[in-house]
């Protein structure tokens, strides 16, 4: 006799249920009839976790991470989405990302994509504004070292080390 299990929520809930929660003010009652109170960053559709963010001061967020098998239900207490939207999306932005005017990003974008043309390297530009070196490695705004992205180590690690002994002036090199 075989006993039938439940499916996962990830198959039986639409991403879109949860996408109705993000950055809306909501209580989250959990099993043990604690409630919290905060602004939705995200919800997780395969854990069901939920990123919760209050704003007491505005220099220093609190974030509370609830565990989706503990979460009972949701409550919108608040659907203006806009209301603290800026604030959850700069949470997770490198600082240095943040004190960049999209001027600056630009310059430093345009600085190495000249270094590394230079290096002989493929260089392309992207349509999310990323520097692509032949599919293998993605470099993002702010567009430093900690900003690459490859599956390939020896790669990234030898674009990194270029990108340390980047001078100055790319121009005049």
């Amino acid at each position: 006799m075989e006993s039938e299990e439940e499916p996962h929520p990830v198959f039986t809930v639409d991403p879109e249920e949860w996408m109705q929660y993000v950055y809306k003010e909501v209580i989250a009652t959990l099993e043990d009839g604690t409630q919290h109170r905060g602004w939705v960053y995200t919800i997780d559709p395969v854990t069901q976790n939920i990123i919760l963010v209050e704003f007491p001061n505005a220099d220093h967020p609190c974030m509370e991470f609830l565990m989706g098998h503990a979460v009972k239900g949701l409550i919108v207490t608040n659907d203006n989405t806009e209301l603290h939207k800026s604030q959850l999306d700069q949470l997770f932005i490198p600082t240095e990302m943040v004190h960049l005017s999209p001027e600056e990003v630009r310059q430093r974008q345009k600085k190495l994509l000249l270094w590394l043309k230079k290096n002989r390297l493929p260089v392309e530009l992207t349509i999310d504004e990323c520097i692509s070196i032949s599919d293998a490695l993605f470099i993002e705004a702010p567009y430093g070292v900690d900003n690459c992205r490859s599956t390939n180590e020896i790669i990234l690690g030898r674009i990194q080390g270029l990108i340390k002994n980047m001078p100055e002036d790319v121009d005049g090199w």
